[in-house]
Protein backbone atom coordinates (compact mmCIF):
# COMPACT_ATOMS: atom_id res chain seq x y z
CA UNK A 1 0.00 0.00 0.00
CA UNK A 2 2.60 2.52 1.18
CA UNK A 3 4.46 1.90 -2.79
CA UNK A 4 0.89 2.89 -3.99
CA UNK A 5 0.97 5.84 -2.30
CA UNK A 6 4.61 6.93 -3.52
CA UNK A 7 3.37 6.41 -7.08
CA UNK A 8 0.58 8.84 -6.05
CA UNK A 9 2.93 11.38 -4.69
CA UNK A 10 3.06 14.39 -6.87
CA UNK A 11 6.24 17.05 -6.27
CA UNK A 12 5.67 20.62 -6.06
CA UNK A 13 7.45 24.03 -5.48
CA UNK A 14 6.81 26.39 -2.96
CA UNK A 15 6.23 29.23 -4.91
CA UNK A 16 3.63 26.88 -7.09
CA UNK A 17 1.90 25.78 -3.59
CA UNK A 18 1.71 29.52 -2.58
CA UNK A 19 0.35 30.37 -5.95
CA UNK A 20 -2.20 28.25 -6.18
CA UNK A 21 -3.42 28.75 -2.00
CA UNK A 22 -3.44 32.37 -2.91
CA UNK A 23 -6.34 31.73 -6.13
CA UNK A 24 -8.28 29.41 -3.84
CA UNK A 25 -7.05 25.85 -4.49
CA UNK A 26 -7.51 24.16 -1.16
CA UNK A 27 -6.94 20.17 -1.97
CA UNK A 28 -2.98 19.53 -2.04
CA UNK A 29 -3.66 16.05 -0.76
CA UNK A 30 -0.38 13.58 -1.55
CA UNK A 31 1.97 15.77 -2.34
CA UNK A 32 5.82 15.31 -1.62
CA UNK A 33 6.66 17.78 0.72
CA UNK A 34 10.30 16.51 1.74
CA UNK A 35 12.74 18.50 2.79
CA UNK A 36 10.98 21.67 1.42
CA UNK A 37 11.59 24.92 3.14
CA UNK A 38 7.87 26.39 4.27
CA UNK A 39 8.48 28.30 6.86
CA UNK A 40 6.16 30.56 7.83
CA UNK A 41 3.43 29.05 5.11
CA UNK A 42 -0.18 29.58 5.45
CA UNK A 43 -2.34 26.53 4.50
CA UNK A 44 -5.02 27.14 7.29
CA UNK A 45 -7.97 24.86 6.16
CA UNK A 46 -6.04 23.35 2.90
CA UNK A 47 -6.14 19.30 2.39
CA UNK A 48 -2.94 18.03 2.35
CA UNK A 49 -4.09 14.36 3.10
CA UNK A 50 -1.21 11.96 2.93
CA UNK A 51 0.99 14.11 2.12
CA UNK A 52 4.92 13.58 2.28
CA UNK A 53 6.40 16.49 5.02
CA UNK A 54 9.64 14.48 5.86
CA UNK A 55 12.66 16.93 7.05
CA UNK A 56 10.31 19.55 5.91
CA UNK A 57 10.53 23.16 7.74
CA UNK A 58 7.12 24.25 9.07
CA UNK A 59 8.35 26.90 11.50
CA UNK A 60 5.57 29.06 12.28
CA UNK A 61 3.34 27.48 9.65
CA UNK A 62 -0.32 28.31 9.99
CA UNK A 63 -1.66 25.02 9.80
CA UNK A 64 -4.96 25.75 11.58
CA UNK A 65 -7.99 23.66 10.14
CA UNK A 66 -5.74 21.57 8.16
CA UNK A 67 -6.31 18.52 7.03
CA UNK A 68 -2.92 16.45 7.73
CA UNK A 69 -4.68 12.62 7.65
CA UNK A 70 -2.07 10.11 6.94
CA UNK A 71 1.13 12.76 6.62
CA UNK A 72 4.66 11.93 7.23
CA UNK A 73 5.99 14.12 9.46
CA UNK A 74 9.05 12.26 10.44
CA UNK A 75 12.53 14.64 11.29
CA UNK A 76 9.86 17.64 10.50
CA UNK A 77 10.66 20.89 12.01
CA UNK A 78 7.17 22.38 12.98
CA UNK A 79 8.41 24.79 15.71
CA UNK A 80 5.98 27.34 16.86
CA UNK A 81 3.54 26.56 14.26
CA UNK A 82 -0.47 26.86 14.51
CA UNK A 83 -1.98 23.22 14.54
CA UNK A 84 -5.24 24.50 16.10
CA UNK A 85 -8.19 22.11 14.59
CA UNK A 86 -6.84 20.44 12.09
CA UNK A 87 -6.76 16.60 11.67
CA UNK A 88 -3.37 14.75 12.37
CA UNK A 89 -5.08 11.14 12.57
CA UNK A 90 -2.74 8.48 11.37
CA UNK A 91 0.12 10.49 10.60
CA UNK A 92 4.24 9.90 11.62
CA UNK A 93 5.52 12.29 13.82
CA UNK A 94 7.97 10.13 14.53
CA UNK A 95 11.68 12.12 15.45
CA UNK A 96 9.11 15.77 14.42
CA UNK A 97 9.93 18.72 16.59
CA UNK A 98 6.99 20.28 17.85
CA UNK A 99 8.47 22.77 20.15
CA UNK A 100 6.74 25.72 21.28
CA UNK A 101 3.30 24.50 18.89
CA UNK A 102 -0.02 25.21 19.63
CA UNK A 103 -2.27 22.09 19.18
CA UNK A 104 -6.18 23.17 20.20
CA UNK A 105 -9.01 21.48 19.46
CA UNK A 106 -7.13 19.23 17.12
CA UNK A 107 -7.27 15.11 16.50
CA UNK A 108 -4.10 13.51 17.30
CA UNK A 109 -5.51 9.56 16.93
CA UNK A 110 -3.19 6.64 16.28
CA UNK A 111 -0.22 8.67 15.11
CA UNK A 112 3.73 7.56 15.82
CA UNK A 113 4.89 9.58 18.58
CA UNK A 114 8.26 8.32 18.87
CA UNK A 115 11.52 10.87 19.74
CA UNK A 116 8.84 13.70 19.19
CA UNK A 117 9.36 17.25 20.78
CA UNK A 118 6.48 18.56 22.43
CA UNK A 119 8.96 21.02 24.69
CA UNK A 120 6.87 23.77 25.59
CA UNK A 121 3.84 22.93 23.80
CA UNK A 122 0.42 24.48 24.10
CA UNK A 123 -2.24 21.21 23.58
CA UNK A 124 -5.46 21.97 24.69
CA UNK A 125 -8.43 19.43 23.75
CA UNK A 126 -6.94 17.49 21.95
CA UNK A 127 -7.82 13.57 21.18
CA UNK A 128 -5.31 11.25 21.62
CA UNK A 129 -6.99 7.64 21.38
CA UNK A 130 -4.51 4.75 20.61
CA UNK A 131 -1.74 7.05 20.39
CA UNK A 132 2.18 5.90 22.10
CA UNK A 133 4.31 8.50 23.10
CA UNK A 134 7.25 6.69 22.95
CA UNK A 135 10.77 8.25 24.35
CA UNK A 136 8.79 11.42 24.22
CA UNK A 137 9.59 15.23 25.15
CA UNK A 138 6.89 17.14 27.45
CA UNK A 139 9.34 18.80 28.60
CA UNK A 140 7.47 22.40 30.48
CA UNK A 141 4.40 21.79 27.99
CA UNK A 142 0.60 22.48 28.87
CA UNK A 143 -1.89 20.28 28.25
CA UNK A 144 -5.59 20.70 29.40
CA UNK A 145 -8.50 18.77 28.72
CA UNK A 146 -6.49 16.49 26.80
CA UNK A 147 -7.89 12.60 27.55
CA UNK A 148 -4.88 10.83 28.18
CA UNK A 149 -7.02 7.88 29.54
CA UNK A 150 -6.51 6.51 26.16
CA UNK A 151 -2.83 7.23 25.64
CA UNK A 152 0.08 4.95 26.30
CA UNK A 153 3.25 6.30 27.82
CA UNK A 154 7.02 4.78 27.49
CA UNK A 155 10.06 6.69 28.87
CA UNK A 156 8.70 10.28 28.42
CA UNK A 157 10.44 12.97 29.74
CA UNK A 158 8.92 15.87 31.71
CA UNK A 159 9.72 18.87 34.17
CA UNK A 160 8.30 20.36 36.80
CA UNK A 161 6.96 23.19 34.79
CA UNK A 162 4.99 20.21 32.63
CA UNK A 163 1.12 21.27 33.34
CA UNK A 164 -1.88 18.99 32.90
CA UNK A 165 -5.25 20.22 34.10
CA UNK A 166 -8.22 17.89 33.78
CA UNK A 167 -6.30 15.39 31.59
CA UNK A 168 -7.18 11.60 32.72
CA UNK A 169 -3.90 9.41 34.11
CA UNK A 170 -3.40 5.87 32.26
CA UNK A 171 -3.57 2.99 34.02
CA UNK A 172 -0.77 1.64 32.25
CA UNK A 173 2.04 4.99 33.52
CA UNK A 174 2.95 6.09 36.70
CA UNK A 175 4.10 9.20 34.46
CA UNK A 176 2.43 12.16 36.32
CA UNK A 177 2.64 10.61 40.09
CA UNK A 178 4.65 13.90 40.31
CA UNK A 179 1.13 15.80 40.20
CA UNK A 180 -0.56 13.84 42.98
Amino acid sequence: MLSDKKKRMVSIKVSELQQRYKMGDRNFSYLDLRGLNLEKINLEEANLEGSDLQGANLENANLKRTNLVNCNFYRANVYGANLSYADLSYANLKEANFHRTRIEEARLDHVCVERTDFTEAYIKKVSVRCVKFVKTDLTDAILIDVNLGQAYFFEVYYSKLTKLTNCFKTEQSDLFKFLS
